[in-house]
């Protein structure tokens, strides 16, 4: 390897510790696409790639890539190597690759990219505001319980006298107030830690599964959004001529939440028996909807599986992107009157005593 190759070498792995934004792999793998579409070789389409970006980092990781290929790696050997790109991205180059169906593949990428950056930005505008408000509620509860109401409690113990339950229950909540945010912030770390250590192990992927699943509304979009990439991909494959039980087997590198990955490798066996596809999907009826199964098992038996795979697919997406606005509809609602009820039982338990004296005084 020449000094310049090493070079680039070591400035590669530097900046692999990084990974791709988003925004610039819909940027990249578009521009690709185009290329690719214009019947462009592969070699001349990322050589304009890299002459035309502007970015040195990113320049330097297309060159890294280029010189890979051209070395005798595949794209998506390279890509896989290259350490900045997900497993979704490698596994779907792979098959256009293998299928030579690559400008698809690049067109499905972009496609999916900018479904996320559309669905994450869906997410952003439902949630901003929430917290926003989430947020300013629990400073102004912080400092009531830890200001205000020791001021008013100094108040009453001057005047003496039996105050009311709710007031009494206040104040205590207030003097142990430090003891449970305390006790709060071992309980997480207690939990976070080694969840984070083990967090690549079977039984704590499984364990953070299952509680992101149960969760009233996440757990639905999760299960709506996984769907729907495992539809698409599905279909990618198989209208490639990809065979059904090595496409299912390929999609447990690229969809890797552990409920769905497991749920592919049971099916991918049950297919290698002579066993139907969508018989075993019907046995992981938490994960997979009953329309979905419906439907999927009517393409099995009509011969129409890719068809079907694609139109479910688009209504999941649809699903998915409903289902997000409705979350910011209904998580603003929620918050307001649940901040509005605590802020005012804080404040009505203050000034209950007061009623109570001017009653006394009148």
């Amino acid at each position: 390897m020449s000094s310049r190759q090493k070079n680039i070498s070591d400035i590669f792995i530097r900046l692999s510790e990084h990974p791709v934004k988003d925004t610039k792999k819909e940027i990249l793998f578009s521009e690709l696409n185009s290329l690719l579409s214009s019947g462009l070789d592969f070699s001349h389409s990322f050589e304009l790639l890299i002459s035309g970006e502007t970015d040195r980092r990113t320049k330097a990781m297309l060159q890294e890539l280029y010189n890979r290929v051209i070395s005798g790696y595949s794209l998506w050997q390279a890509v896989e190597n290259c350490g900045k790109f997900s497993k979704l991205d490698s596994g779907v180059i792979r098959i256009g690759e293998q299928t030579g169906r690559l400008n698809d593949a690049f067109g499905f990428l972009t496609d999916y990219y900018n479904k996320k950056t559309h669905q994450r930005r869906l997410i952003l505008s439902a949630v901003r505001y929430p917290l926003i408000i989430l947020a300013v509620a629990l400073t102004v509860v912080i400092f009531m319980l830890s200001v205000i109401v020791p001021m008013f409690e100094q108040v009453y113990i001057r005047l003496g006298g039996e105050l009311p339950s709710l007031t009494q229950w206040i104040i205590s909540v207030s003097k142990s107030f430090p003891a449970y945010i305390a006790a709060f912030i071992v309980i997480t770390a207690g939990v976070a830690i080694p969840v984070y250590i083990y967090r690549h192990t079977a039984k704590v992927r499984s364990m953070m599964a299952n509680v992101l699943l149960k969760m009233p509304i996440a757990g639905t979009i999760i299960k709506r959004s996984t769907q729907a990439h495992f539809c698409k991909l599905l279909y990618l494959l198989i209208s490639s001529g990809v065979p059904l039980l090595y496409s299912i087997q390929m999609l447990v590198d690229i969809i890797t939440f552990y409920p769905y990955q497991r749920s592919f490798k049971s099916i991918a066996d049950a297919l290698q028996h002579g066993e139907m596809f969508t018989a075993n999907l019907e046995k992981y009826g938490n994960l997979y909807d009953k329309k979905l199964t419906a439907i999927l098992r009517v393409g099995e038996e009509t011969n129409r599986l890719p068809h079907m795979l694609d139109i479910q697919s688009e209504e999941l997406t649809k699903s998915l992107e409903y289902s997000l606005k409705k979350l910011g509809d209904m998580l603003e609602p929620i918050l307001i009157v649940f901040v509005g009820a605590l802020v005012a039982t804080i404040l009505i338990s203050m000034y209950l005593p007061m009623f109570k004296l001017g009653g006394i005084i009148g």
